[in-house]
């Protein structure tokens, strides 16, 4: 039989990040792994507080828990966006993030966090 927590793995994931396992398994469309803008999210998401990753992740997949496999189980794709004006966006059911090529690191993490900390998804609980 189950305990009540392995139940609620495999029902609602993992709540243990690791955004270096996600950084692995991240495929590009319009970017490389050389490209400055990915280099700089990157550098912004690995600095970011466990809370805000965890919203990252709620933003870019539509879930702050990841796969029971782990990381290394998940399909994420970072895609480029061609307004660098606009806020980065995300297609949940694909586990993707749309985000502009911004002129800098600060601006890429002003405009990722205000997206992030501003989502609602679906409002559901």
């Amino acid at each position: 039989m189950l305990r009540p927590e392995e139940v609620e793995m495999l029902v609602c994931g993992s709540p243990n990040l690791d955004m270096k396992e996600l950084q692995k398994v991240t495929t590009y469309d319009g970017y490389s792994v050389h490209d400055i803008p990915i280099k700089n999210f990157w550098d912004v998401v690995l600095t970011l507080p466990k809370e805000l990753q965890k919203r990252l992740l709620l933003f870019a997949t539509g879930s702050d828990r990841i796969p029971v496999g782990g990381m290394g189980e998940m399909q994420f794709k970072i895609t480029k966006a061609v307004q660098t004006e606009m806020l980065p966006m995300a297609h949940t059911c694909f586990n993707q993030l749309v985000l502009p090529a911004y002129r800098s690191k600060n601006i890429l993490r002003q405009k990722l966090l205000i997206a992030v900390q501003n989502a609602e998804g679906f409002g559901i609980e």
